[in-house]
């Protein structure tokens, strides 16, 4: 009886030295959609593993074409988004500096996208330092949609690192493990800008030696 999001999700993206985020496809299914409807959306996010720019992608990047595969999430579909972000937990930049790396859009009819993004567009991009206790962290970059303005407030900020941390912890255990880190995607939606986590995988973060 409700809106679902079939979300892709392939074993050719978030790999070492290759990316991939939005060159697969997420198809949302109405609510009481018939068999034939999910049916056909189910085949539609699966041909999406070789639309054109997927392909050429993966060519670029000498991907073995044979071994690449497509899993499909299904999830209740969240309308009233207000942020969307991606968040790295681990600090790209620089690996002695423990922190999460954040980078959050303003969403909804004038907002933009963190993954499929316009290229004239930019995401706030925080770091959001892990060690020590203050929970200090920097913005580094402000969107290019709100002229200025942040995208998420301090508290939000607080608020998600909290859940990057239980994340981060359940899946990466060893505090002194800096080779791993995790891949978050999360929304905050409705007038109370609450935080949900849509999906998490795996990073490997790379450093320049």
């Amino acid at each position: 009886t409700r809106r679902v999001r079939l979300r892709s999700s392939t074993n050719a993206e978030d790999l070492p030295g290759f990316n991939g985020a939005g060159l697969y496809r997420s198809v949302v299914i109405e609510a009481n959609a018939t068999d034939a409807a999910l049916s056909e959306a189910i085949r539609a996010v699966w041909a999406s593993t070789w639309n054109l720019q997927a392909h050429q992608e993966r060519s670029f990047f000498r991907i073995d074409e044979s071994r690449v595969a497509m899993a499909v999430l299904v999830q209740e579909s969240i309308d009233d988004d207000v942020v969307d972000g991606v968040a790295i937990t681990a600090n790209p930049f620089n690996e002695g500096r423990p922190a999460y790396f954040i980078n959050a859009q303003v969403a909804g009819d004038e907002g933009g996208s963190v993954t499929s993004a316009r290229a004239d567009q930019v995401p706030e991009q925080v770091i959001y330092y892990t060690y020590g206790e203050s929970g200090e962290f920097e913005r580094i970059a402000r969107s290019s949609l709100t002229r200025g303005a942040a995208v998420m407030t301090d508290a939000e900020l607080v608020h998600l690192a909290g859940a990057l941390r239980a994340i981060h912890e359940r899946f990466v255990p060893d505090p002194w493990d800096r080779a791993h880190a995790m891949d978050v995607e999360f929304i905050l939606h409705g007038p109370r800008r609450e935080l949900v986590v849509v999906q998490a995988r795996p990073y490997s973060p790379r450093y320049d030696q």
